[in-house]
């Protein structure tokens, strides 16, 4: 697979609006600045996605199409920041209208690992859980901490009931191990 080889389609919230071609999708979803367009723009080689310092920038589920074969979807963060503007009902009516969708292969969930999950975090995971659909956690912002402090929040990571864990520290191994991990969820 060629993952330079990619190309913005479509905003979407509505399914209406959403790719009709049934090509398999998957979607990145996680907290506002968690790194969802930075990881996507690793992926894709180019600066694809937008990404910004300033949290709640993405506002609703942004198609990339990845060698004419799949959809990597950008979503909307979750989790208040001063920049959203969509509604935590809105959210959520979005997120549970997509997972529904037969060609939504998979999510990949991203947590900052330098953060301990709150409420709001372990309530979405449960949801995530819930939805039936397989999913892969993948760490962030894992270059900023020390070993010790990566191992603890590594333990911590485990106990939220994923069956596969990845690091992404923005660098050739661990974005390949995920590009990996994508293409099987794209082929689930």
């Amino acid at each position: 697979m060629n993952w330079h080889n990619a190309k913005f389609v479509i905003s979407a919230t509505e399914p209406k609006d959403r790719p009709k071609d049934n090509l398999p999708a998957v979607m990145m979803v996680g907290r506002s600045n968690v790194g969802k367009s930075t990881l996507i723009n690793s992926l894709l080689g180019q600066k694809i996605a937008f990404s910004s310092k300033k949290a709640g920038k993405t506002k609703l589920l942004n198609y990339f199409l990845v060698d004419n074969s799949f959809y990597l979807v950008d979503s909307p963060g979750y989790g208040s920041t001063d920049f959203a503007t969509m509604s935590t009902i809105q959210f959520s009516s979005m997120m549970e209208g997509y997972l529904k969708e037969p060609s939504l292969r998979g999510v990949v969930l991203l947590m900052d690992l330098r953060r301990e999950p709150g409420k709001d975090d372990l309530a979405f995971v449960r949801y995530l859980l819930s939805s039936g659909k397989p999913i892969a956690l993948v760490l962030t912002k894992v270059d900023t901490m020390n070993q010790s402090a990566k191992a603890k929040a590594l333990k911590m990571a485990k106990t939220l009931g994923f069956e596969r864990i990845l690091l992404s520290d923005q660098k050739g191994p661990s974005t390949e191990k995920i590009r990996l991990a994508i293409a099987s969820l794209a082929k689930h």
